[in-house]
Parts: C-alpha cells; sequence; structure tokens
C-alpha cells in the first residue's frame, strides 16, 4: 500500500547507463496490462494516486478512492488463497531492471507489531525498472519467492516480474504499481502528476497506458468485490483470510446473504435483500448512511434458519443522495 524502500542491486553496470543515457529523448512507453488477470473479475483496482497534497485525499478522477499520500495504484486480487493460486504481474514495457527483492514473508498487517517488523521495508518484494522517456516503475508487494528477474536484466513487456503478493506493509493481497517520470510521481492511468488538479471527466488522453488497457483501469465509483451465501455472519478478514464461504448444506442452522464492497462514501445508503427459492425476500438489511469512507466493507443480511435447496439471489444496491450508483446481483445454488 504504500512504496518506501530500499531494495537490493542500488550498483548498476556502466553498461546500464550506456543502455538507457539517451532514454529520456526517446518515445515515452505504451503501457500494457500491469496484471495476468481478468481486471473487474479476478482482480480490482482498489486505490489510485493520492494527486492532493493537502490531507484530503484525491484520487485522479476527483474522487476518493485513495488515501492521503499515496503514490501509487493498488491492484488486488480477493483473498490469499487467490494469491495463492499465482497471478503475474507483468512489466508495464521495454527496460532495464535496477533494484529487486524476493525474501520478505507474505502476511497481512493487522497489528502494530506487525507493523513494526516492515518498518524500512513497507514495499516488500519488488522490482525497479528504468524505460524509455525518463519513466520509472515500481512493483511493491509482490510474492515470496516469485521475483525472476535481477538488477542489470533487459525486460520486455509482458514479461512476468513475479506475483501479486501480500509482503512488506500489505492489508490485503496486491500489486503497488508506483510510475516516476524524471523522479516525480504520476498516475499511469490519466498521466496527471501529484499536486495537479483531479479530472472528474475520466479523460484518459494523456494515459501512460495502450488505449486497450486504460479504461479497464478505471474504477470511478463503488464496486463489489464479491457476494454469496454463507451459514453464518461474514466479516472481511475471513473473506481476505480464507476467501469466499462454503456454500452453507442444507443442515445449517443459519442462512446469510453477503456482499463486498470497496470504495463506499460518507453518507452512502445500502441495501443487502437475500431471495430464497421461492422468489420471496428471505431477508434484507438496510445500512443506515455511512459515518465515514468506506474503503471496504461487508455487509450481510440473514436469518436463523436452514436454507431450502435451489437458487438464493443476493442482491446488493447502493444509493448516494437520490441516485442509485451500484446495483448488481449474484446466484448461489444450494443443493
Amino acid at each position: 500500500m504504500v512504496s518506501s524502500f530500499a531494495l537490493a542491486g542500488g550498483v548498476v553496470f556502466f553498461a546500464l547507463f550506456c543502455q538507457m543515457g539517451t532514454a529520456s529523448a526517446q518515445q515515452q512507453p505504451d503501457f500494457g496490462s500491469p496484471v495476468g488477470c481478468e481486471l473487474g473479475r479476478d482482480c480490482f483496482v482498489q486505490q489510485y494516486v493520492d494527486l492532493e497534497p493537502a490531507p484530503d485525499a484525491v484520487d485522479p478522477f476527483c474522487g476518493r478512492a485513495t488515501y492521503d499520500g499515496h503514490d501509487g495504484t493498488d491492484i488486488r486480487v480477493l483473498s490469499m488463497p487467490d494469491m495463492a493460486n499465482g497471478v503475474p504481474v507483468l512489466a508495464l514495457a521495454d527496460g532495464i531492471v535496477l533494484r529487486t527483492r524476493n525474501e520478505e514473508p507474505d502476511r497481512l498487517v493487522r497489528t502494530p507489531e506487525v507493523r513494526d517488523a516492515v518498518a524500512g521495508r513497507e514495499c516488500g518484494n519488488g522490482v525497479v525498472i528504468e524505460h524509455a522517456g525518463g519513466i520509472e516503475t515500481q512493483y511493491c508487494h509482490l510474492r515470496r519467492g516469485s521475483v525472476p528477474v535481477a538488477p542489470g536484466d533487459a525486460v520486455k513487456k509482458g514479461q512476468p516480474l513475479g506475483e501479486v503478493g501480500a509482503s512488506g506493509l500489505a492489508e490485503f493481497p496486491h500489486v503497488h504499481l508506483s510510475v516516476r517520470r524524471d523522479g516525480k510521481n504520476i498516475d499511469p492511468v490519466t498521466g496527471r502528476a501529484q499536486g495537479q488538479a483531479c479530472d472528474a471527466s475520466a479523460s484518459l488522453d494523456a494515459s501512460l497506458f495502450e488505449a486497450a488497457v486504460a479504461p479497464r483501469l478505471v474504477a470511478t465509483g463503488p464496486q463489489r468485490l464479491a457476494s454469496g451465501l454463507a451459514d453464518r455472519p461474514v466479516t472481511e478478514e475471513m473473506l481476505v483470510t480464507n476467501g469466499s464461504p462454503s456454500i452453507p448444506e442444507p443442515s445449517a442452522t443459519a442462512t446469510v446473504g453477503w456482499t463486498w464492497l470497496v470504495n463506499l462514501r460518507k453518507g452512502d445508503r445500502l441495501t443487502v435483500r437475500l431471495i430464497a427459492p421461492d422468489g420471496l425476500v428471505f431477508a434484507e438489511n438496510e445500512i443506515p448512511p455511512l459515518d465515514r469512507d468506506k474503503a471496504t466493507y461487508v455487509a450481510y443480511a440473514g436469518r436463523k434458519r436452514a436454507p431450502a435447496p435451489g437458487d438464493y439471489r443476493v442482491e446488493t444496491i447502493v444509493r448516494r443522495g437520490d441516485a442509485t450508483i451500484l446495483s448488481g446481483t449474484s446466484v448461489t445454488r444450494v443443493e
């Protein structure tokens, strides 16, 4: 989630500088996809660069999908089991590896003791690459032992650099992607630098990404990460640590529909509705207006009753003011 680090490989051979010495005079790279997963289905953009230098954090699209001082783009997988499946992190463009680190453990930061343990190594395992056009990219929180490159290596666009992990200062498994132009942090999705005004129009005219990639990295409102059915109340910690819960057995003592969201705002109103196989409302939960912004939020509705066989629908609705800004349904079959 943050990127301060001192990766190994600070000494780079003279040949590197001969190869990259004219980089700033070359054409700016046209970035490819940063991850080998389907954005919006298997992995999600959760946070962007904070463009506002003052305490009020603002993402590049004038939203709040960021936090104060955040200098990169966070692309997450849902859970530690998903991380264990191996999700590739890819080089955005051709370049030369400057620094790497590969031995930090994957562990979620949930206590002050763990936070203190990663002090000075917040990036966790990572890779830094120099590209043409004065561009430098940095990839943090990679999975332990997954980094196959070393300082001085030439890499090609789309080449695997490691896997999404939870090393360093990570509260969920993700890759933190930082991009710098001539040493200054920029948001690669919009091309805007920290300190510049945001753009609510979500223009991608100056994006560093290919035209086919850039729109898939835009998430200007709340997102539903997942939803489903369980036999008990569900928490975010359970979902991140263990993945989605098992479908309730017919002998279960409760039937609960749950939903998992990111980037809700203060005042948003959330409804979770569970529809039984007979088409009737089995349970409904109307959440009062949120008292503050929520980077992540899990809500549920259920009853102490065994599930009947058939398809259960979990409906998720988010309202902001008079508008419905998110509406979605998932279906889970109980055998």
